[in-house]
């Protein structure tokens, strides 16, 4: 016989049967697990998903469940895969952080380097590394000057401060190397005018001789040599153009993609100085001179490091060169003047990631400073990127070395520190299967955005198959499959003309199938074909035999599962069975799931044998009230007190004495005879529902605790008493408090005395002032008056004669 696997001939043929039959059966799942037919497709259907390969496990049950049921339905727990046996990971390479070595000529800032990990669909697996800001990491530079007309001066302050630059670098690292080069424009009308003696001297209206206009030339290759440095800004001179806007992205575009002729370092951090007083000519601006091919974002100097293709191109966009910088992990710093600084902070927002704005003086005098803060700038941030496929998703976290409480989910840090350590955590996700089936193996680097050939890689391992088809062969013309199939991995897997869990149905001739399918149908009345729904449109025929979904059973699948609740089904085997879906209570339970009792015992008050105290209904074992009664057996009217506090307080009272380490005697027993099963809960005093008060007093305390009672489990009261030790009260202390509360007292009454003496006096007084000035007032203006006081003024002869 040829042996062909016919897992999916099986659907295929079970689908077309149905057809036939004018039905097809359809299958409705509470779980994702249930009905999946294979390992791989269980473990990707849900991550709690779990498959059985035990030979000996039933094979009539299904195979992919959670563990917990494969383990209730006697699976060996050795041979149960879950998605938790994928979790695989393994640090290939961990070399320790250190900063730059001048020998080795390399740092290390992230650590681990290489991650190894195996990955399933819907499943994650979180890796974590860390980053340390090396000392002295080598710095290239390069100085991109505009020089037309109007940045003469410009080129004169960086001749005479080249070797302070040098000197503000070695601040910065111990490792930097400078390049220079600089720009104008394409030379070509309109941006430059034609006349040739202006052709030859831009610089001829300003009665000056200056070189020819060009659009980029790469003066020095990268180097340590400042002396060199400053000779190639000497040697530079001044063009000019037309507009006030400059070629600036042509140059930069060359910088960036001529690596080799530039001298950019391989594991280095790259900064480009863009010095300029002039705007930016863009992407479609070259159609003004006839240049409309796009610009290819290739290298474009010569052996002189001219760019010999300025009018073929056009000037580069805003989105080339963000790609470029981001392939080539390149800084940016925009040195400005006042008047461009807005339009340049525009653009810069446009590519925060990779660009800076600094303010340039008109004649280029804070230079150092502007490399000095541009600088800093971009080493006091690090942010990590990754070049995950679409079908794979990262997502990161990090506390940024304790600047957050919690872990968030960012990809950057800010404010670095230089030697401090930053710890990252990355959370992966498989969330679908490469559409070329040939990639079982993926590699995804994690960088950090500026800094090239540093990077976490990880080597991640699809799973595309489960270990029991990986490690072991298959069983061919297995005895478990009857000898009509393979046992792989936990099932059979059939040969043509067999279907069956373990093979054993026999579709060679229609007959045959046509009997199977209509043992899965339900006869009905006036039916003899049985073209009903095969399993009740509730679970699938395989041999014959109906596999209902969860939720159903029966023979044909027509009857629902009973509800469990509260982990019992019907309430339990006490309460009654159940039969097609629905709940048969046994004698003395009734309800939906013969969860009420229909004895009145738990409605009748220990006092008292009427049922709900005569106020109301029975209902399943607890009373209903009728209008203006309320308590557990309706025994309280509204707006008095509960009629049964009375009644409990012999059984409140063996707990208190417990409460408070005081023997009990036989109160236990009195209070089971006079009420019957009861339980004491003991709750803080803050419980709202303590209504009852009882006083417990003994030889040197009296404390009033408070209390309630309800009906619990239909047959059991439950007592709810204030958790309160009643302690004994300190004489002493007791007499020295009151005495010093009465001392306390009548020195605050005399206090408030004095102040109330001493507020009426000044009242009084005042009033005093107030009649006496009145009076005065009143004399001075009466024509009756004459003042009792009499002056008398000696005459000054008589005065003399005195002396």
């Amino acid at each position: 016989m040829t042996a062909f696997k016919i897992s999916v001939t099986l659907l295929v043929t079970t689908y077309l049967l149905s057809l036939a039959f004018g039905q097809s059966s359809r299958v409705v799942t509470q779980s994702k697990c249930f009905f999946q037919k294979n390992c791989i497709e269980c473990l990707d259907a849900d991550k709690d998903c779990a498959w059985c390969t035990d030979e000996l496990y039933d094979m009539r049950k299904s195979r992919c469940m959670t563990k917990h049921e494969l383990l209730e339905s006697k699976c060996n727990a050795l041979k149960i895969e879950t998605n938790d046996d994928y979790s695989f990971l393994q640090i290939g390479k961990n070399e320790p952080h250190r900063d730059f070595d001048s020998q080795q000529l390399e740092a290390v800032q992230i650590m681990p380097q290489k991650m190894n990990l195996r990955l399933g669909k819907l499943g994650s697996r979180t890796i974590s590394f860390k980053y340390k800001p090396a000392k002295n990491y080598p710095l290239d530079m390069y100085y991109l000057m505009d020089l037309t007309w109007s940045m003469r001066d410009d080129k004169a302050t960086l001749e005479s401060m080249g070797s302070q630059l040098a000197l503000a670098l070695a601040n910065l690292t111990a490792n930097y190397q400078l390049g220079f080069g600089s720009f104008a424009d394409k030379p070509a009308f309109p941006f430059i005018q034609s006349e040739p003696h202006r052709l030859q001297n831009p610089c001829y209206s300003e009665n000056d001789q200056c070189e020819p206009t060009y659009g980029f030339k790469h003066r020095l290759k990268i180097t340590r040599d400042i002396d060199s440095f400053i000779a190639q800004v000497k040697e530079s001179n001044v063009t000019g153009n037309v507009d006030n806007l400059e070629a600036g992205l042509d140059a930069l575009m060359q910088v960036l993609v001529c690596e080799k002729q530039i001298g950019w370092g391989s594991n280095t951090r790259k900064i480009v100085i863009v010095a300029t007083d002039g705007w930016l000519h863009m992407a479609g601006d070259g159609l003004l001179a006839g240049i409309v091919e796009e610009n290819d974002k290739q290298c474009h100097l010569d052996s002189d490091g001219n760019f010999v293709d300025a009018l073929k191109y056009d000037y580069p966009s805003l989105e080339q060169i963000w790609r470029v910088l981001l392939r080539s992990k390149t800084a940016v710093i925009f040195a400005v003047t006042e008047a461009q600084q807005a339009y340049y902070r525009r653009l810069s927002d446009l590519m925060p990631e990779f660009t800076s704005v600094g303010r340039l003086q008109d004649d280029s005098s804070n230079i150092i400073q502007l490399v000095d803060e541009g600088y800093r700038e971009f080493v006091k941030r690090v942010e990590f990127i990754d070049n995950s496929p679409d079908y794979m998703q990262l997502r990161y976290t990090t506390d940024c070395a304790g600047l957050y409480r919690e872990p968030q989910p960012i990809n950057r840090c800010d404010n670095i520190e230089i030697g401090k350590e930053y710890k990252f955590n990355v959370e992966i996700h498989l969330l679908e299967y490469p559409k070329d089936p040939s990639i079982t193996n993926v590699t995804v680097r994690i960088e950090e955005k500026l800094i090239s050939n540093e990077a976490v890689e990880l080597d991640i391992d699809l799973r595309t198959s489960c270990n029991c088809e990986k490690n072991k062969k298959p069983m061919e013309l297995s005895e478990l499959c009857n000898f009509n199939g393979d046992y792989v991995c936990g099932q059979c897997q059939c040969y043509v003309g067999w279907i069956g869990k373990t093979c054993e149905c026999n579709l060679q001739n229609s007959q045959n199938r046509r009997e199977l399918f209509e043992q899965c149908v339900a006869p009905s009345v006036g039916d003899e074909l049985r073209t009903g729904p095969i399993c009740s449109d509730r679970g699938e025929c395989i041999c014959g035999q109906c596999y209902c979904n969860p939720g159903f059973e029966g023979e044909h699948c027509e009857c629902n599962e009973c509800a469990t609740i509260d982990g019992s089904i019907c309430g339990g085997p006490d309460h009654g069975i159940c039969t097609c879906g629905t709940c048969s209570c046994f004698d003395s339970w009734s309800g939906d799931n013969c969860e009420c009792t229909t004895d009145t015992t738990g409605c009748k008050a220990p006092s008292n044998d009427a049922v709900c105290s005569g106020h109301g209904q029975c209902n399943c074992g607890r009373c209903s009230c009728d209008e203006s009664f309320f308590g557990p057996f309706c025994e309280t009217k509204d707006g008095e007190q509960p009629a049964l506090c009375s009644s409990y307080e012999d059984c409140i009272r063996c707990a208190v004495h417990e409460i408070n380490n005081i023997p009990c005697q036989d109160l236990d027993n009195k209070c089971r005879e006079k009420i019957g099963l009861y339980k004491v809960q003991l709750v803080d005093a803050t419980d709202n529902s303590l209504n009852c008060t009882f006083r417990f007093s003994d030889e040197k305390n009296v404390c009033d605790y408070r209390f309630s009672y309800e009906l619990a489990n239909n047959r059991e009261t439950l007592l709810k008493v204030q958790n309160l030790q009643c302690k004994e009260i300190n004489l002493i202390a007791a007499g020295f408090t009151i005495a010093a509360s009465i001392i306390i007292g009548g020195l605050l009454m005399l206090f408030c005395y004095r102040c109330k003496i001493m507020y009426d006096d000044r009242k009084m007084f005042a009033k005093f002032e107030k009649e006496r000035e009145q009076e005065t007032k009143y004399q001075m203006e009466s024509p009756l008056y004459k003042s009792p006081i009499s002056n008398f003024k000696v005459p000054a002869e008589m005065e003399t004669s005195v002396l």
